[in-house]
């Protein structure tokens, strides 16, 4: 299976948006959505983007081994720029020094701290983040030469935590400071059919695979059946039963 150009989508578009937004106000932005639309796909297509744009992107994504630890969460994302520290608080400092930008100067630096898979971040975490962003306040209020950064968390509604409980996600501590609460759309039929077709050209295998993502609500499951299907080719020409057997197993009809 090989995906051929970049696809819009209304994630995409939206995701964009809100990143310029936020680098150039210095906001807080959540965005939601649920598993599978192409969060991370639109954040891999906005970074040289918005990098292109001269907005500096500090990038990470939350995985399990750094999403419950201040020190991991920071250090993660400074040894990136080969910066080593010592303990959490110097660990702090060297992240503002690396984020403080001043956006609302003149040619300024304007700096935008993204995370991905955000529900994994841990309160303390969390707070550590609304701290460093506390620090630009005095921008935020009218100072163009003070520093500040913009902050845009990416993530689902809900996640599987410890135990394998579903749990849903809260950023409470940042609610008060957000600039941009954002619940992300499911993929409609364009952008289902766009995805189809940056696999495969035949407009059979394109309808049915469209009509699963409409189905489930999302871009993944389209990928995974296209990627079952060409194992059910066996090496040969992908056809409408190879997709439908793909689907089927996957709980479809």
């Amino acid at each position: 299976m090989e995906e051929n150009g970049n696809i819009e989508t209304g994630v995409g578009a939206m995701l964009s948006e809100v990143c310029r937004e936020v680098a150039e106000g210095a906001g807080l932005a959540i965005l939601r959505g649920t598993v599978g639309i192409g969060k991370s796909y639109a954040i891999k297509q906005a970074i040289p983007e918005l990098e292109a744009q001269g907005i500096d992107v500090v990038f990470l994504t939350a995985t399990e081994t750094v999403a419950g630890q201040v020190n991991a969460f920071l250090r993660s994302i400074l040894a990136q720029y080969y910066t080593d520290t010592s303990s959490s608080a110097d660990a702090e400092e060297a992240m503002w020094s690396l984020l403080a930008g001043r956006p609302f100067s003149a040619g300024g630096r304007k700096v935008l701290l993204m995370v991905d898979e955000a529900q994994k971040l841990a309160v303390r975490v969390l707070e550590t983040i609304r701290d460093l962003y506390d620090r630009g306040d005095a921008a935020r209020e009218g100072d163009p030469a003070a520093h500040a950064f913009g902050c845009v968390l990416v993530g689902n509604p809900t996640f599987m935590g410890k135990g394998g409980i579903q749990r849903t996600a809260s950023f409470e501590t940042l609610i008060s400071r957000l600039t941009h609460n954002i619940r992300l759309p499911a993929p409609n039929r364009a952008e289902c059919t766009g995805f189809a077709v940056s696999i495969w050209q035949d407009e059979a295998l394109v309808r049915e695979l469209a009509d699963l993502g409409m189905a489930k609500g999302n871009l993944r499951s389209m990928a995974i059946a296209a990627r079952r299907a060409e194992q059910i080719a066996d090496g040969g020409t992908v056809a409408i039963p190879h997709l439908r057997q793909a689907i089927k197993m996957m709980g479809g009809k």
